[in-house]
């Protein structure tokens, strides 16, 4: 039997006995099917609306994430609930042919590096499951389907072995896992210490809620549907931000492995390898 078939069998005999399952040998699974789910979201095109609300002021950006080249490329196509204008529809076709261009000139090394370097921003998840004490809270019923409720509190000693997963002390939460895919479902996370975060010296104050929403697009792949973001931050250890912002994500479809959308105007996107 395959560790995968034998993994789920455990689960369902667990199940089927009463007895609780092994919260923290689940989280670990989920983690490497998160893993393996964001490299197969490369190969997916989907709609994308990012709303921000900061001074009194709401701004709404919708852009189009495409597959380019092993990476997904963002492309604007409406700001504030209206289509681009001729001129700024020009400036999105002037960046995205550069980046086309850029990507497709890469040597294999070079690509390779740009590839790891966008997987490596969720590389401090490898650190979850010792980052956490695991608790079942309960069974909620996700998109339809049942799924574990876990709770995360901080782990007291613990030592991170990424760059980032130090900010994981500073962090509880909750996950929602699909109890068949064993994959996030629903994600909630609260901020209860300062933590830094990004290149720009950005600290995020207690307090902060993310809550990340997820939808099963094909057999096993769930990506996510929304995610919203609520709290306090200083940028660059001095200016104040209220941080809110809500992304929604929609329109999924596969366009396929080692590929890559051209877009040129107005022209249906083609495919190119």
């Amino acid at each position: 039997m395959k560790p995968a078939g034998l993994f789920g069998w455990v689960v369902f005999a667990s199940a089927a006995l009463g007895a609780q399952p092994d919260v923290a040998a689940l989280v670990k699974r989920s983690v490497a099917n998160h893993d393996r789910a964001v490299r197969e979201q490369t190969q997916w095109r989907y709609k994308q609306i990012d709303t921000t609300h900061s001074g009194g002021e709401k701004h709404v950006e919708t852009s189009e994430v495409i597959p380019l080249f092993g990476t997904p490329y963002e492309r604007l196509i409406a700001k504030d609930g209206r289509p681009l204008s001729p001129e700024e529809q020009k400036i999105e076709e002037r960046k995205y042919e550069k980046a086309f261009e850029k990507r497709q000139k890469e040597s294999p090394a070079e690509r390779a590096a740009r590839i790891k370097k966008y997987h490596g921003q969720w590389s401090f998840l490898a650190d979850l499951p010792a980052a956490y004490e695991f608790k079942l809270l309960g069974e909620e019923a996700v998109e339809g389907r049942p799924a574990w409720i876990i709770g995360m509190t901080p782990r007291a000693g613990f030592v991170p072995s990424t760059s980032r997963g130090s900010m994981l002390r500073h962090i509880s939460g909750k996950l929602w896992l699909d109890k068949h895919d064993v994959q996030w479902a629903k994600a909630e996370a609260h901020v209860i210490n300062m933590i830094e975060i990004g290149w720009v010296l950005a600290r995020v104050g207690p307090g902060a809620e993310i809550r990340m929403d997820m939808t099963r697009v094909a057999e096993g792949l769930w990506m996510p549907a929304s995610i919203d973001i609520n709290g306090s931050a200083k940028v660059l250890m001095v200016h104040h931000k209220n941080l809110n912002e809500q992304l929604k994500f929609s329109d999924f479809a596969r366009v396929g492995r080692d590929q890559a959308v051209q877009v040129t105007g107005n022209h249906p996107p083609k495919q190119v390898r």
